[in-house]
């Protein structure tokens, strides 16, 4: 993964100029951040060629993780650009839920491979991954219980604050003679932990600087504010389908109706 984190930056400094411009009223902006959530999609698929075609043992678990993160980033870059599909929500939770086993199982066997050579860095360790579990959870939950899963996140939030402090207050740690600090030991594992972890965290303090009045909401001028809370509606079960459709699949084909039509008058 460390050769591909110059790409991770860029990325990175993509999304966050992406939310500054939507949020600064330019529509360009929600389509760079859907543009970095396929560009990860499409790192993770080359991560996942890379692996697939080395010569060392093959481990299922890597595997299976870089086909969630594909999922995960193909997924957000969809609800980005409007695009939904059958079963688009299924294959979310699907990819969430596996990502909570795998980093379910790291947490088990970092803490007993660290316990007994130091104790606190092990447990900070079990911060950092409850922290991301946690994230992962709420995300999968919003489709069925929305409000449960912001719990989930602000929990999870409230843990990686812990897992920083902590991190902070001492720079490091005695692990077999040698120092080595809470994030060394984070940025040295060998999954995309610290990519969740930066993204969650970026998403977290947007989201809570945007309730306190800081931050304003991001800006799309492609469809009204009503047809996003429509989507909102549909996607965390709060509205049932009609014949087939949500509220949001019929505004929006009458929406578009009206711009053709309007179109048509203009010319």
């Amino acid at each position: 993964m460390k050769k591909y984190n110059a790409i991770y930056y860029l990325l990175f400094i993509l999304l966050i100029t992406g939310a500054f411009a939507s949020m600064a009223q330019n529509s360009y902006g929600l389509k760079i951040m859907g543009g970095v959530a396929l560009a990860f999609g499409l790192v993770f698929l080359l991560e996942f060629i890379t692996t697939l075609g080395g010569k060392e043992k093959k481990d299922g678990y890597v595997l299976a993780e870089l086909i969630s993160m594909i999922l995960f980033s193909v997924i957000f870059g969809c609800r980005v650009f409007n695009i939904h599909f059958p079963y688009i929500e299924w294959m979310f939770v699907a990819a969430g839920a596996w990502l909570v086993l795998f980093y379910v199982r790291k947490l088990v066997i970092r803490y007993r491979r660290l316990v007994a050579r130091n104790r606190r860095l092990a447990w900070l360790g079990v911060l950092f991954h409850l922290s991301i579990i946690l994230f992962l959870v709420s995300l999968i939950m919003v489709p069925f219980a929305a409000q449960k899963g912001e719990w989930a996140g602000m929990a999870a939030f409230a843990i990686l604050l812990v897992f920083i402090i902590g991190a902070l207050l001492k720079k490091d740690d005695l692990v077999d003679g040698q120092r080595v600090s809470a994030m060394q030991m984070i940025t040295g594992y060998r999954d995309h932990s610290i990519i969740l972890a930066s993204i969650f965290l970026l998403f977290a303090l947007y989201t809570g600087f945007n309730r306190l009045g800081v931050l304003p909401g991001i800006y799309s001028d492609e469809y009204p504010r009503a047809y996003f809370k429509l989507v909102d509606d549909a996607t965390s079960k709060k509205e049932k389908p009609v014949n087939g459709k949500y509220k949001y699949q019929e505004f929006r084909e009458e929406y578009e109706k009206f711009l053709e039509h309007s179109k048509r008058n203009g010319q």
